[in-house]
């Protein structure tokens, strides 16, 4: 307020009235706010002021932080639901990658064992295929042996017969006092003897 308007306050001119405020009290109480206002107004207005801007400015705060306490609340919240969610997810998924380990497992145990069984019904099928060849050629074997002893029998009894012939014509030459017969060459009693063997066989 300028000057002018202090001193209107000073005299105001009401117009008086029967029935109304008493003037003085009008007037002392005009006098005391105009004594106030020239003095100590500014300062207690700004004060007053400042005092109603932190009020403003506290609930405004206090708005925003209670805004931002319901805020975080929330965040808080969805966090934790989606958190709980992904936990849920992931037990599943190790779950079910559990169970995919124990069915490979399983299987390839399985098929360890088929090829193992199979395997050693191989092995027991080419031992018996070795241990039947090995008996025929043992037999093969036995029989040429047999032949070769039932061979080795009849040369035997072949040169026996041939000495006894010998012995029996040098006998007969010693008592008749004939000339010696030629003697067979080796080579000639070799001949003699695979003829025999051929005609036996």
């Amino acid at each position: 307020m300028d000057v002018e308007q202090i001193e209107r306050l000073r005299r105001p001119g009401f117009t008086l009235a029967r029935r109304g405020y008493d003037r003085r009290e009008v007037d002392n109480l005009l006098g005391s706010l105009i004594d106030w206002l020239e003095s100590d107004a500014p300062g207690e207005i700004g004060d007053l002021a400042v005092k109603r801007k932190l009020e403003l400015v506290g609930r405004s705060t206090s708005r925003i932080l209670q805004t931002a306490d319901e805020e975080s609340s929330k965040l808080r919240q969805h966090v934790e639901d989606e958190c709980e969610e992904l936990r849920a997810e992931a037990d599943e998924a190790a779950k079910l990658t559990r169970q995919a380990a124990d069915d490979y497992a399983k299987k390839t145990r399985e098929k360890a064992d088929q090829d193992a069984a199979h395997s050693g019904k191989a092995a027991e099928a080419k031992a018996a295929q070795i241990v039947e060849e090995g008996e025929r050629r043992r037999a093969e074997i036995e029989w040429a042996i047999g032949e070769l002893e039932n061979r080795r029998g009849a040369a035997i009894q072949e040169l026996d017969n041939l000495q006894a012939q010998l012995a029996s014509a040098i006998g007969t030459h010693r008592s008749g006092a004939r000339p010696k017969p030629q003697r067979a060459q080796p080579e000639e009693l070799k001949e003699a003897e695979e003829k025999d063997a051929v005609a036996e066989t």
